[in-house]
């Protein structure tokens, strides 16, 4: 089966054209049985393995159609993920290279049309602008406890802010820079704590910086902070474009930056901007092809 492998600022994806997978398996007779012979989420849990398969943080399937590119994505342990924006970028990357679409790029997602544009390429790497879309402050599926107006919560002792981009996310103000062993059992204690049906992704913010004075006094800047990422299904991860879109929906909300954000990863830094919604300013590095053997 083939595959093709992407990173965008460390966060990692398998692509699978559904194309590759065989449709249903056959009985003695040669006919076709009812049931899918792959099972996309035990392949997804499998091809991601870092010892045993190829090693992702997700995989994604996609499907080139009359109507659009249909895009799906899994994590690391199998379960289904909503939206990422990386997994998109990397998806992106693959059909550009691929030439089976050209750029502005119209993904389908489980969460309705998506927008990545193609700014750039050098060699293997594709600089993209990625739609994540609006943020959602009073989704209940994912939040049931939120209350009309209600901006924060509390669980396991933190207060964070809920906030949907497609896909669930608590966002964690933080006073002081705390060590990554700390965050990260934080971290694993939020994404499955009973309050969340859906299980949640985690960030953690350090507010570094508000942006400077306005006009005249010197060119505006992006305020900057620094992020944590625990992602439902993942665990730690470099990089996360919907948990930077959380975290730049909140702190809009909150009224601490204004319409830009630079979000420092640690080897990387990511821009978030709002244009009628959250964009995320995409580097994605085309990795390899492959053929995964089963």
């Amino acid at each position: 089966m083939i595959f093709y492998k992407t990173s965008s600022f460390g966060n990692d994806f398998i692509e699978i054209d559904c194309r590759d997978l065989p449709a249903a398996a056959a009985d003695n007779a040669g006919r076709k049985a009812a049931v899918p012979l792959w099972d996309k989420g035990a392949l997804a849990k499998e091809i991601c393995d870092r010892q045993l398969g190829v090693g992702a943080d997700g995989t994604v399937f996609y499907r080139v159609g009359k109507q659009g590119v249909h895009f799906e994505i899994f994590n690391r342990d199998g379960g289904v993920a909503e939206l990422s924006g990386n997994g998109m970028a990397g998806l992106a990357a693959v059909l550009f290279q691929r030439r089976l679409a050209v750029s502005p790029l119209r993904l389908l997602t489980a969460v309705g049309s998506r927008r990545i544009d193609l700014l750039a390429r050098r060699g293997s790497v594709f600089q993209l602008d990625v739609e994540i879309g609006r943020p959602d402050f009073s989704q209940r599926r994912f939040f049931p406890f939120l209350k009309d107006g209600q901006e924060s919560s509390t669980c396991a002792g933190l207060k964070f802010f809920p906030v949907s981009v497609g896909n669930p996310h608590a966002v964690v103000l933080c006073r002081d820079r705390l060590a990554p062993g700390r965050l990260a059992a934080l971290g694993k204690k939020l994404e499955c704590h009973p309050m969340f049906p859906e299980r949640v992704n985690v960030e953690f913010v350090h507010f570094t910086s508000a942006e400077p004075p306005p006009v005249g006094t010197a060119p505006l800047r992006p305020a900057s902070c620094r992020v944590f990422f625990y992602e439902r299904g993942v665990g730690v991860t470099p990089a996360s474009s919907t948990g930077c879109a959380a975290v730049f929906a909140v702190l809009r909300r909150l009224g601490k930056v204004r319409d830009r954000l630079a979000i420092d990863c640690g080897a990387e830094k990511i821009a978030v901007s709002w244009k009628q919604g959250i964009f995320v300013h995409n580097f994605t590095r085309l990795i390899c092809r492959g053929n995964f053997y089963r």
